[in-house]
């Protein structure tokens, strides 16, 4: 607070029979961030990881209960931006969750070069033979790329499997999470409130 020019309080008082000091920035507009009134919201515990987690293994199986199917899309910077409770959320991404992007992606464009009669690279030589090995060659990354996703699926699928959580389950922890969040901000704005309206005293060296 000091480096960053912030004007705050020293606020002292009694916790479990100890004095306390609690350095409270002055005006809600330089609240911590999560806590900036109509701002939005980074969640630091793992309620948002675990449900995307478990959100992206049902997407990848076919489920559009969440993101309409389409949460591999919407990752940007390894977040998803999400609309919650009328607060802007930040949904941080697992690295297993990136991991099976990746490999869908990778699968994908593979599959579309193994189907496609076109587009085969020119190789020196004879052209049926080449156009063979070529084919061959496409047709084993797509297999290739196909176990890849596989793997990641089910390294992610063990991962969910340890938690014993459905996404629904983990989704409305999330929605409790927000609403926790909404509720500290007004508690903020209640204590600010509630300070400046304290006992002031001023030391000096």
């Amino acid at each position: 607070m000091h480096a960053k020019d912030w004007a705050h309080w020293h606020v002292l008082y009694e916790c479990d029979g100890e004095l306390a000091v609690w350095f409270l920035r002055q005006e809600a507009r330089n609240a911590p961030y999560n806590l900036i009134a109509g701002g939005p919201y980074e969640p630091r515990s793992r309620v948002d990881r675990e449900f995307v987690d478990a959100c992206a293994l049902e997407t990848h199986r076919g489920s559009t209960d969440f993101f309409q199917g389409r949460l591999f899309d919407l990752i940007h910077d390894e977040q998803i931006t999400a609309t919650i409770e009328d607060t802007k959320v930040y949904l941080s991404c697992s690295v297993a969750v990136l991991r099976l992007r990746t490999a869908r992606r990778e699968h994908h464009a593979a599959a579309e070069r193994a189907a496609s009669p076109v587009g085969v690279p020119p190789w020196p030589g004879s052209r049926f033979a080449t156009h063979s090995k070529a084919h061959n060659f496409v047709a084993e990354a797509a297999a290739t790329a196909e176990k890849e996703t596989e793997a990641a699926a089910a390294a992610l699928e063990q991962l969910c499997d340890q938690r014993e959580h459905s996404v629904q389950d983990l989704y409305a922890d999330l929605v409790a999470d927000v609403r926790r969040i909404k509720q500290a901000r007004e508690n903020y704005a209640v204590a600010l409130e509630t300070v400046e309206q304290l006992p002031q005293l001023f030391l000096s060296a």
